[in-house]
């Protein structure tokens, strides 16, 4: 099962940015997609990464 996942987090400047994780769990396989102070921006790379994997995942 993969995992996306918006975490919040107080950045150096006191400003929060949302970090954006992949996270496979059957492989453990886990990267960072994106770090911005724009949740919309997060949201974004997230839906984009969701699609990538449905689209990779489609029987062909």
């Amino acid at each position: 099962m993969v995992k996306l996942i918006i975490e919040p987090k107080k950045g150096k400047d006191g400003q929060i940015e949302f970090i954006v994780t992949y996270h496979d769990v059957k492989t453990d396989n886990q990267f960072v997609v994106t770090t911005t102070s724009d949740l919309n921006e997060a949201v974004q790379r997230l839906k984009e990464t969701l699609e990538s994997e449905v689209k990779a995942s489609a029987p062909k």
